[in-house]
C-alpha cells in the first residue's frame, strides 16, 4: 500500500493513516504537488471533496494527478466506501512509537481541530473526484493560518464525479441537491 506524501508519521517512520502533517499539506497546496506521491502537477488534477466542501467553497486537502486518485479510490477506506463512519476524533487514540522521545506522539494531545469534531463518529459522507485543469488552480488563503485549501469556485470547466456515497445524513443530502451534485444510478448500488 502506498503511504501518501502528506501522511502523519511517527519518529520511528510508522504512518499514521487518518492524520496529515500540516507542513506538508501546506507545501503540496502551495507549491501544486501531488499529495499521493509529492510530484508537481502539470496538466490535470484531481480533487476529493465532500458535500460540505462545495459549500465551503474550498477542499482543505491538496489535489493528485488523475492516476495518483484512481489508486487512492481503491485503496482509501473511506474513498472506497469500505468504511461506514468517521473514526471518533474528539478522544485521544495515540500510539507510541519505539522512538516517542523524539515524536510528536510523545507531546500532550493537541485538542482536535473543528472539522475532526463535526465528522468524529459520523456516518461517511458521499465522496466526489473533481478533475479540473491546472490552468484554473487557486488557493484558498486564510489571512493568519496560510493556505485553507483549493477553491472550487475558481473551477469554471470542472468535470465532478460521485467516488462512494458513502452513508449520507440529512446535510450531505441537502447539499448534494442544493450544489446539484451527482447522485447514485438508481439501480448502481452505490
Amino acid at each position: 500500500m502506498v503511504i501518501p506524501y502528506i501522511t502523519l508519521r511517527h519518529a520511528d517512520g510508522t504512518p499514521e493513516f487518518g492524520r496529515v502533517n500540516t507542513p506538508k499539506l501546506a507545501e503540496c497546496i502551495i507549491e501544486r504537488r501531488c499529495q499521493l506521491c509529492a510530484r508537481k502537477l502539470t496538466d490535470a488534477a484531481v480533487l476529493m471533496a465532500r458535500p460540505q466542501d462545495f459549500g465551503y467553497g474550498y477542499v482543505p486537502e491538496p489535489a493528485q494527478h488523475p492516476e495518483c486518485a484512481a489508486y487512492a479510490t481503491k485503496a482509501c477506506p473511506m474513498l472506497s466506501g469500505r468504511l461506514p463512519r468517521h473514526r471518533d476524533r474528539t478522544r485521544p487514540q495515540r500510539r507510541q512509537c519505539s522512538r516517542s522521545d523524539a515524536c510528536w506522539c510523545g507531546e500532550p494531545p493537541a485538542p482536535p481541530n473543528a472539522d475532526a469534531v463535526i465528522r468524529s463518529g459520523r456516518a461517511a459522507s458521499p465522496w466526489y473526484s473533481v478533475r479540473f485543469s491546472m490552468d484554473e488552480y487557486e488557493v484558498n488563503m486564510s489571512a493568519r493560518k496560510g493556505p485553507r485549501g483549493i477553491s472550487l469556485h475558481a473551477l469554471t470547466h470542472r468535470k465532478v464525479r460521485l467516488v462512494t456515497w458513502g452513508h449520507p445524513e440529512k446535510t450531505d443530502l441537502a447539499r448534494v441537491l442544493l450544489f446539484g451534485l451527482p447522485e447514485p444510478d438508481a439501480g448502481s448500488g452505490s
